[in-house]
């Protein structure tokens, strides 16, 4: 084979990883009308606050599309509202793998990430002796995100997206 065929068949492969690597993230339930079903109850338990009802029906919206991300910025916010930020975390990331670009799932879990931060500050502070220099760095950054937290115009809720 020579040099341009090698080239033009390298290019040929290129295209064709890019193409499955581009569908594959995209809902594969092609207008499955009891996936569309399930979603729609899903999204309406969940703008109703019925978090134990929406969480059971986005996981079965899942287990048919697995790539669907909505579903996980959906199961992101309520795992945060109830309080389950590990598994938030991991429902913001898989949706950030299905949509780098996702602005509100990045925004949603550096929030859960700076919740994570005041929890642990919170428990260190209270066992800690406040008056050592580590301390002091402690008292001072939680002050300072507890204050961020508070900020007049900062939507600091999560999920209610």
């Amino acid at each position: 084979m020579d040099r341009v065929s090698k080239m033009w068949a390298s290019v040929a492969l290129s295209l064709m990883l890019v193409a499955c690597s581009s569908t594959a993230n995209k809902p594969d339930h092609n207008g499955n009308p009891q996936i569309m079903a399930l979603q729609s109850q899903a999204e309406a338990a969940y703008k109703m606050a019925k978090l134990d009802q929406a969480e059971s029906q986005y996981l079965q919206v899942l287990q048919s599309v697995p790539n669907y991300a909505p579903a996980w910025f959906r199961l992101g916010n309520i795992y945060t509202r109830t309080g389950r930020h590990d598994a938030a975390i991991a429902a913001y990331q898989r949706c950030i793998e299905l949509e780098p670009d996702n602005q509100k799932a990045w925004y949603n879990m550096g929030l859960v990430r700076l919740k994570q931060s005041t929890e642990i500050l919170e428990s260190i502070e209270r066992r800690g002796d406040k008056e050592s220099p580590v301390g002091r760095q402690i008292s001072a950054l939680l002050d300072a995100l507890n204050q961020l937290q508070r900020e007049p115009g900062a939507d600091t809720q999560v999920g209610m997206q």
